[in-house]
């Protein structure tokens, strides 16, 4: 599994999310060479190697609650995943950026509500 140790046991959805990216990576003819996620305090990192492929040939969405990866070739697509994001990723504020073959797609973490307000009951 691509998690590290320390971060297989700290979230169920993150270690489902891993093995379902490893799934999907695994059957894809063009899917990227390497894959880590990284855990701070407020997102996860999400990096997968693209070399050589130019950012026009990705389309990254968010449709479902789930995030969908679509991959081109020859202005066809190819290969498309979809993963579902569940409660614990906040989908309004994800972002992506495509670096020397490196996708980055940052995935920020659902604030709990630590609100209190009284409820009527009538």
């Amino acid at each position: 599994m691509i998690l590290p140790q320390h971060l297989r046991n700290s979230s169920p959805w993150l270690s489902d999310f891993g093995r379902l990216f490893d799934t999907a990576f695994q059957r894809a003819s063009q899917g990227p060479r390497g894959l880590r996620i990284h855990d701070s305090d407020d997102h996860w990192t999400l990096e997968a190697d693209f070399p050589g492929t130019p950012k026009e040939d990705l389309e990254l969405e968010v449709r479902d609650g789930a995030l969908h990866l679509g991959i081109k070739s020859n202005d066809e697509l190819t290969n498309s995943y979809r993963l579902p994001l569940g409660k614990q990723v906040d989908p309004s504020g994800i972002s992506a950026k495509l670096e020397l073959g490196v996708l980055s797609v940052t995935l920020p973490k659902a604030k709990a509500s630590t609100e209190t307000h009284r409820i009527e009951i009538n």
